[in-house]
């Protein structure tokens, strides 16, 4: 395991990320939530190692992580009105949509349902690597159904297996993101975070 700390030469700390990522590794980076341990949506072997190191279940499909709006016709031909006025408002930050209509380079991590989970994370890190590789599959790292630790040495200990962790520092209070699910003719809110159910229907009406 390599860990650099996010302080370091910002040029060779994101050629690392990109060439572990290229390769077909998994590495844990910060985000604006909670840290996060990631690979290329379509890198099979990666994809299936984050579910080994975190004990996840294989039928909770990993969510992507965006660099901006350009990035959505990529992973999705969805589109609708309530899509754009909800990115237009929260990203980047912490809002994931459920989308339909995955594009077919994203069949790793689409559901059973054949929907995808998007977001544009709040931190520059994440959307420049996005930017350069394309849109990256991430999850909290953690071991599922545990508490994701607030600092890289905690999650060292706790996914010792990864390629690498970028240490940015303690993340505290990382609140899970708002899950809104488009697929349906009214946005149903999965999961309330720090956006709540008010502001996500004041955006829609």
């Amino acid at each position: 395991m390599e860990l650099i700390r996010i302080s370091e030469n910002p040029t060779l700390l994101e050629s690392s990320i990109k060439r572990t990522l290229s390769s077909g590794g998994v590495a844990v980076l910060p985000t604006d939530t909670v840290y996060g341990i990631f690979s290329l949506p379509t890198k099979k072997d990666a994809i299936q190692r984050i579910y080994t190191l975190k004990m996840r279940p294989e039928s909770m499909p990993l969510p992507l992580l965006v660099s901006g709006t350009e990035q959505l016709p990529k992973v999705s031909s969805f589109q609708n009105q309530d899509l754009w006025a909800l990115v237009g408002a929260f990203w980047p930050g912490p809002l994931t949509v459920i989308l339909p209509n995955p594009s077919p380079s994203m069949s790793l991590i689409a559901s059973e349902q054949n929907t995808i989970a998007v977001r544009c994370p709040d931190n520059d890190l994440v959307r420049r690597i996005a930017n350069d590789l394309g849109p990256l599959a991430a999850t909290s790292a953690n071991i599922h159904g545990e508490d994701t630790p607030e600092n890289a040495t905690e999650i060292a200990d706790m996914l010792p297996n990864v390629d690498l962790i970028v240490d940015g520092g303690p993340l505290k209070d990382g609140l899970a993101s708002t899950l809104v699910d488009l697929t349906q003719p009214v946005p149903q809110i999965l999961r309330e975070g720090p956006i709540t159910e008010k502001m996500i229907f004041d955006t829609v009406d």
